[in-house]
């Protein structure tokens, strides 16, 4: 293998996808003035990401391209929020039980029962370790990349509202 494919396969890889998506959201407000344009940029480059650095991490065996984790091991959490995301997930039918996982992870089907509309966290929160560990606790890249971008989107979602509680 030639040592550029494994510098985008390996940590430097994730480094500068990670890098490529703070840019996008810091710059998000070029998308347009229109708020709605904004949050359509915001939630199609954290898509992009996915697509990117899905193939790196632990959750590609265990993902469903359309529906999310398989598992729900990454889903038994309080999905951190901001103000628009937590109005539109207001809306939205969940699940008030104590089984520990997200209001919105189906238990029946093992999916993400809102995985078109997920937060902005949600969408960007992957396991680059080894083992499933890291599913119920992000690791620091994840969350540094989270703190990194969090004030430039609160810009465009309003303030950040913490774990989502119904």
């Amino acid at each position: 293998m030639s040592q550029t494919v494994q510098v985008i396969n390996g940590n430097d890889g994730f480094a500068r996808e990670r890098e490529r998506l703070k840019r996008l959201i810091i710059n998000a407000e070029r998308a347009g003035v229109d708020r709605w344009r904004q949050i359509s940029f915001v939630y199609r480059a954290a898509d992009s990401f996915s697509r990117r650095v899905l193939a790196r991490s632990f959750c590609h065996t265990e993902m469903s391209r359309t529906a999310g984790c398989k598992t729900g091991q990454c889903c038994k959490c309080r999905p951190d929020v901001f103000e628009y995301e937590k109005g539109v997930l207001d809306l939205l039918p969940k699940r008030t039980d104590d089984t520990g996982f997200c209001p919105f992870f189906n238990l029946g089907k093992r999916t993400c029962g809102v995985y078109g509309v997920r937060p902005f966290a949600c969408r960007i929160y992957y396991n680059f370790a080894q083992s499933g560990y890291y599913c119920q606790n992000p690791n620091d890249a994840t969350l540094q990349l989270f703190d990194g971008v969090k004030r430039h989107l609160e810009r465009i979602l309003g303030p950040y509202a913490g774990g989502y509680l119904p």
